[in-house]
């Protein structure tokens, strides 16, 4: 079968070639013929593949892949700030940060509340045990149990959550509350977000935190004109 090239004609023609269609059924096309269904010579194929069948199907829910260089930038605060290696992945996506975290030799507790994300990472991490992926929204898994003690408090962690207000509020929320006095949280945020002073929720929550570093991302997200940095915080 004739393979089509990733960018301005695979999503054009799989559909009535009967060729996959989505993130999770090429990695499992991956997993099954040891090939991707399409020509491609680049050395991040989940990530421009989700960008490009983003520009046919859309962006939904914020789902703004983290680009390589800022992953980078994000590791780099990462040896700077992290006192050891276990870490902390909320909201993991397809895993662009999970799997630059495992082969820097962090353990990555990682989870995400789309199932099909969560798939795609468990595929491509078959074999591995350097970091554990579950199915589940920050705000079950922050919740404490029915003798008040949360699931976990993590002091290291790093994400590149939703960006909608309301839900980042929250994100943030959830970390202030089960983060001990001195965590760290990497987080690529919405460009100026920790200068918020209004809505008072959103100050409220921005005042358990310290800016610790901040910095621009060194390109731009894909099929969004949304702009973020790189804000380390410190949990006061």
């Amino acid at each position: 079968m004739k393979k089509y090239a990733l960018h301005n004609s695979y999503f054009k023609t799989n559909r009535m070639r009967g060729l996959p269609d989505t993130i999770l059924e090429i990695a499992e096309y991956l997993k099954e013929h040891n090939e991707l269904p399409f020509r491609y010579e680049g050395s991040n194929w989940i990530y421009e593949a989700f960008t490009e069948w983003q520009k046919y199907r859309g962006v939904y829910n914020s789902q703004f892949l983290t680009p390589d260089a800022t992953v980078d930038r994000m590791l780099h605060f990462a040896g700077k700030y992290f006192a050891d290696n276990n870490v902390l992945e909320p909201c993991c996506g397809t895993g662009q940060i999970t799997w630059a975290l495992a082969k820097d030799g962090y353990n990555v507790t990682a989870f995400d509340n789309d199932a099909s994300m969560v798939s795609i990472c468990n595929i491509l991490a078959a074999g591995e045990n350097t970091f554990a992926l579950s199915v589940c929204d920050f705000r079950k898994f922050y919740k404490p149990n029915k003798a008040g003690f949360y699931p976990c408090s993590f002091q290291q962690i790093i994400a590149n959550p939703p960006y909608e207000t309301a839900v980042l509020t929250d994100f943030l929320e959830s970390i202030g509350e089960t983060q001990e006095f001195g965590g760290i949280s990497i987080l690529l945020l919405p460009k100026n977000f920790v200068d918020k002073d209004r809505p008072k929720r959103v100050f409220e929550v921005l005042r358990k935190f310290g800016v610790l570093e901040r910095e621009d991302m060194r390109e731009d997200f894909v099929r969004t004109k949304t702009r973020a940095e790189i804000v380390v915080l410190k949990k006061l």
